[in-house]
């Protein structure tokens, strides 16, 4: 059976509320701590995280010049999918949502992802124009902008393509 302390092993009124605040002001700031922790680092984990999607992109891109010069052999069709895939990939809903909380963080975070998505939608949109005959300078270069951002977040140099170029 336990027995109730004694009122001389108690502890005062007041050396109880300053050891509560004292562990809420700790929890409080491990919160904080915690909640800054992804601001600084996010651009480095989301381009780990979408890196080989990006590739992937850059693959495309690649087979899209290929296409344009004859050396590649897959429909214009199946290219625009798999860019609209790679957007899709890239730009995962609940991945978005999470960069869009990087608003909170007392120092501009880039948005990596939504920068990398929107390449790959550019990249679609370009490639449709080129199938309905209607290619124009202004796709390739936002194109050739978005992707070049994404790029330098993924530490990767920039590819030189009929993408690209804005002849």
């Amino acid at each position: 059976m336990v027995q109730p302390l004694s009122t001389s092993a108690r502890r005062p009124k007041g050396e109880s509320v300053k050891l509560c605040m004292a562990a809420l002001a700790i929890s409080c700031s491990s919160l904080a701590t915690a909640q800054a922790a992804p601001c600084g680092n996010y651009p480095a984990a989301a381009a780990r995280a979408i890196k080989p999607r990006v590739e992937a992109l850059r693959l495309i891109e690649r087979e899209g010049a290929d296409r344009l010069i004859g050396l590649d052999t897959r429909p214009w069709p199946y290219l625009i999918g798999q860019a609209r895939r790679a957007a899709d990939s890239i730009g995962e809903a609940r991945a978005l949502l999470d960069e869009d909380g990087l608003e909170r963080c007392p120092d501009a975070v880039p948005h990596v992802r939504r920068v990398c998505a929107t390449a790959a939608l550019a990249l679609a949109g370009a490639l449709e124009e080129q199938v309905a005959g209607t290619a124009s300078k202004i796709s390739k270069q936002i194109y050739a902008q978005a992707m070049a951002i994404c790029e330098s977040f993924m530490g990767l140099p920039p590819l030189r393509t009929a993408w690209r170029t804005f002849d």
